[in-house]
């Protein structure tokens, strides 16, 4: 059995698709390194509405560099420092590992169950996660939309997993996701997708449950 989990909102505990569960990583972000948040914010992610054709979709796309794109932007936000700071700042603060579910992704492991990790990420990141936070050890595979060239909101995402892992619609490859939205797009792939809310959703998960149990 082939098992996929998301990384925020799932495997890291920082945005999720509840506005109220999220745990900004920018937080402190004035205070610290001298920023001002919300000109980051809107010339980085985008303001309301065009969050799709920003700086980080572009970067999440694989169409821009993150670091290259940082240093357009920062000078603009009252950054004095260098850009592989602020990556770094970033990369950490945005690092609250949910333990317990790595934990039960390593469990699966052991029992030979195939574990992978489906997410939206630009490249910088997704080497973090699996170098510096050794996802690489808990999960076969990394798949990443800057990798794939599609975001994880379009079917083509999974349907392109699909094809690089050889899976047939009789599998069903389970994937654990905070978004609705993702879900939904995951079954249409044919996958048995779950919106994951607790770590429960894996324990009791009937296909799990016996493995976990």
């Amino acid at each position: 059995m082939k098992v996929f989990f998301d990384v925020d909102g799932v495997l890291i505990d920082g945005w999720h698709a509840d506005v109220s569960r999220r745990k900004p990583w920018d937080a402190t972000i004035e205070a610290d390194l001298g920023v001002d948040r919300q000109a980051f914010q809107t010339l980085f992610f985008g303001a309301a509405g065009t969050r799709a054709s920003s700086r980080m979709a572009e970067c999440v796309k694989g169409r821009a560099d993150l670091k290259l794109s940082l240093a357009e932007v920062l000078p603009q936000t009252g950054y004095k420092g260098n850009v592989d700071d602020f990556v770094r700042y970033w990369f950490e603060k945005d690092s609250n590992v949910q333990t317990e579910v790595v934990a039960l992704a390593a469990i699966l492991k052991s029992q030979n169950l195939r574990t992978f990790v489906a997410t939206g990420q630009e490249h910088h990141r997704a080497h973090y996660l699996w170098h510096e936070l050794r996802f690489s050890d808990y999960f076969e595979r990394l798949f990443y939309s800057a990798e794939i060239g599609l975001l994880k909101k379009d079917t083509g995402f999974f349907e392109a997993i699909n094809r690089a892992l050889d899976i047939h619609p009789e599998e069903r490859p389970l994937f654990f996701d905070d978004q609705p939205e993702i879900v939904d797009l995951a079954k249409g792939a044919g996958w048995d997708a779950v919106t994951f809310n607790s770590v429960e959703d894996i324990k009791k998960h009937p296909r799990l449950k016996d493995l976990l149990g």
